[in-house]
């Protein structure tokens, strides 16, 4: 019917809207470029692309066509993995993209998920925001993703870990310090640090906030968990951070919990895809743990592990 070079110069032109841009992506000439989509267009009976003034643009029939094509390539790519790798016998690197709040945590179960899986796989952590997750694994740069929440699209499959309680962190000296669950118009009340935008927590905290009866502000933002109880112990804002992110850290600050504040999942999220075989097994074995405390896996070694776990940080 069609061949797959097709389906990579057509999908790199959905991609791009230019065919000259895709010319140079796939070293063809534009005239072989506009030939291969062309010819593709009469096979499916379909126009893909809408052409105006030098430019071009998908059609409906495109759009879900791209969609299919780019399923149909990943599945090309995952089948030719699977047998170099069975007869190579190489470890294979399993790229996991995940916030640094949930980095922060889960270094220890990712480790205790690798030594499990039979493959022997590498892990390699990409620091990213909540959306820089779901780019990473539409991207193909990650095979897994790890996600306070659950995304909202059908391109993704989703298995909940755990669910993880928010807290409101303050200075030891805070007068909230003593006193029992933190109410949303305190928060208000004292300033915040937050994660920057585009992280799940800043979308949670944002949606607590406008709760609240008082006006509030977001004073500093910071990516990393050790930053932001950094500037909470400088006395610049209350952060509201997930449990175990904070547990990790031995800054000068205490939690107290959100009143009425509700758990967050924590997902593991891949591609709608099939799977190589050892991201299968690892995501298997993240599903074995025992999520119940909010340090996992106390048994394990992690320097054991450290060999097969690379950290990666978004530039």
């Amino acid at each position: 019917m069609f061949h797959l070079r097709q389906l990579k110069t057509f999908a790199i032109a959905a991609e791009t809207l230019s065919f000259t841009a895709t010319a140079q992506r796939v070293h063809l000439s534009q005239s072989s470029v506009t030939g291969q989509i062309q010819a593709l267009e009469v096979q499916l009976g379909e126009q893909l692309f809408e052409r105006s003034n030098n430019r071009i643009s998908l059609t409906a029939a495109g759009a879900r066509f791209a969609v299919r094509a780019r399923e149909l390539l990943a599945m090309a790519d995952l089948a030719v993995d699977e047998v170099r790798d069975r007869v190579s016998g190489a470890v294979e690197s399993i790229a996991v993209a995940a916030p640094q709040t949930l980095c922060a945590s889960l270094l220890r179960p990712l480790a205790h998920a690798a030594a499990l899986a039979p493959s022997g796989a590498r892990i390699r952590v990409l620091e990213r925001n909540s959306a820089g997750v779901l780019d990473a694994l539409l991207e193909g740069q990650a095979d897994v993703g790890l996600l306070h929440g659950r995304p909202g699209s059908d391109a993704f499959n989703v298995h909940e870990l755990t669910r993880d309680t928010p807290v409101v962190v303050m200075p030891a000296a805070h007068e909230l310090a003593r006193a029992g669950p933190v109410e949303v118009d305190d928060l208000a009340e004292n300033g915040l640090v937050a994660t920057a935008p585009g992280c799940r927590y800043r979308e949670y905290l944002e949606s607590v906030m406008t709760t609240s009866s008082r006006p509030w502000s977001i004073r500093a933002e910071a990516d990393s968990v050790p930053t932001l109880l950094g500037l909470v112990e400088a006395e610049v804002g209350l952060a509201l951070l997930p449990r175990r992110a904070v547990a990790r850290h031995g800054f000068g600050c205490v939690v107290r919990p959100l009143a009425a504040a509700h758990a967050i999942p924590i997902c593991v999220v891949t591609r709608a895809a099939p799977t190589l075989t050892a991201v299968h097994e690892f995501i298997e074995g993240l599903r074995a743990l025992d999520w119940s405390s909010d340090q996992p896996v106390p048994a394990v070694d992690v320097q054991d592990f450290a060999r097969r776990v690379a950290v990666a940080k978004q530039e």
